[in-house]
């Protein structure tokens, strides 16, 4: 007897293993769609963070000195998100060097956690010139922000607060810590390249 064709069992079994094979491509196309994504994103966030961390450290390295009896140029508060959860904000008057800042116009610099996001807004302050729009970064996943400054003189002590507004702090300790990362801080002498 000459057999032409496949049997139904034949034919199911087929199916199966061609489904099987199928199945395990797709998992291991989706797997590395997915690892690309995170890597992407990681590599975002990393980017993202050193931007951030050159503003802050440029801003600071050349905030204003201010006079005694002055204008505010470095507040320091604590505020509350809408979760409750305490975090600082920080208010400065700098002359940065590099972009967005520039270096001749002075600018007011604010920086403040909102939820799970670091925000940090500029404006100039030498009036509202074309070649000066303000501009706003955030940086998500930041889940703490604390600032501690520095005072003058030799007795100076890392503090938690900063109640001379119209004086700058000799140095500045920022804190941001995101989710799954530990946080390293961004501690900056105003004047110096960074302090150790």
């Amino acid at each position: 007897m000459i057999r032409r064709g496949f049997t139904l069992i034949e034919v199911m079994i087929a199916l199966m293993v061609s489904g099987m094979v199928a199945t395990l491509a797709y998992a291991a196309a989706q797997a590395g769609f997915d690892t690309d994504a995170r890597v992407s994103t990681y590599r975002d966030g990393v980017a993202r963070d050193g931007v951030v961390r050159a503003i802050l450290t440029d801003a600071l390295r050349h905030q204003v000195d201010g006079v005694r009896g002055g204008a505010t140029v470095f507040t320091l508060t604590d505020r509350s998100d809408a979760d409750g959860r305490a975090a600082d904000s920080l208010d400065v008057v700098t002359r940065g060097v590099a972009a967005p800042l520039g270096a001749s116009a002075t600018w007011r610099l604010s920086v403040w956690r909102a939820g799970d996001t670091l925000r940090i807004e500029g404006s100039s302050l030498d009036g509202a010139a074309a070649d000066r729009p303000p501009f706003s970064m955030r940086l998500d996943g930041v889940i703490a922000f604390e600032v501690r400054t520095l005072g003058r003189g030799l007795s100076a002590r890392w503090q938690a607060q900063w109640r001379d507004d119209d004086v700058a702090p000799d140095a500045f300790a920022l804190l941001f810590a995101r989710r799954d990362e530990h946080p390293e801080p961004l501690v900056v002498r105003r004047g110096l390249e960074r302090a150790p």
